[in-house]
């Protein structure tokens, strides 16, 4: 089972960036995307192949998501040997596949 959960800088920043328009909307529904969040990275971390492949890198890397229950948010991620790289928070009507050169940090 993989144990450790690593987060891109900038999906931290994108992520950030959503609470605070959310919160900024109408306080409480950032703090809920949060809870949100946090409970679909505890599925990923308990189940992390439970997600179909959402897409496959260039390298033949396997992509997947979770969303966030009851916001237009998807966790993208892959599953390492050791770790569970989290590429993005994307927003499901963003350019898809952005995040994709996230990949290149970790290698």
């Amino acid at each position: 089972m993989t144990a450790v959960q690593w987060e891109h800088p900038d999906a931290v920043a994108e992520f950030d960036a959503a609470v605070r328009w959310y919160e900024a909307q109408e306080p409480g529904i950032g703090m809920r995307l949060i809870d949100g969040a946090e409970q679909a990275r505890g599925d990923i971390m308990r189940w992390p192949h439970a997600a179909p492949p959402y897409t496959t890198a260039d390298d033949g890397t396997v992509i997947r998501s979770k969303a966030v229950t009851g916001y237009p948010y998807r966790i993208v991620y892959t599953v390492e040997s050791d770790a569970i790289l989290i590429l993005a928070y994307a927003h499901e009507r963003r350019e898809p596949g952005y995040w994709l050169r996230r990949l290149n940090d970790w290698r």
